[in-house]
């Protein structure tokens, strides 16, 4: 779902999808009008209702934003080998690589620290 602003549903698109047109008193304003230029016309000409979709706005943001916390949070807590998380409305799947075993280790096919210290000298007095 795509997360449009509240003012949004105050207008409509002609049959051409060319313009947006105002609900309440068919001002026309090209398709690709900012939400700027859509609010204004609001607050200047219904601020009563300008204010009605600003309140809504603002509580659907925060119940988002309150959404999105509690699915963070559990999402936090789940220790599944894939979860699920929400962010703006979209849901993707995280996968958690397995852990690897490594088999037939040999010891000799690795250096100790204590080695690696020795070979640095060596190499050290060599080149100096």
């Amino acid at each position: 779902m795509r997360n449009t602003h509240e003012i949004r549903n105050y207008f409509h698109n002609n049959t051409l999808k060319t313009c947006l047109i105002c609900n309440i008193c068919e001002a026309n304003y090209p398709i690709d009008t900012n939400l700027t230029n859509l609010k204004n016309h609001f607050a200047k000409y219904y601020k009563q209702e300008f204010h009605l979709a600003m309140t809504k706005n603002e509580e659907r943001r925060k119940q988002i934003k309150k959404i999105n916390y509690i699915q963070r949070r559990e999402n936090e807590k789940t220790k599944d080998k894939n979860s699920l998380t929400i962010q703006n409305n979209e849901i993707s799947i995280i996968q958690i690589p397995k852990p690897v075993q490594i088999e037939n280790f040999n010891e000799n096919d690795y250096i100790t620290k204590k080695k690696q210290l020795k070979l640095v000298k060596l190499v050290k007095l060599y080149y100096h």
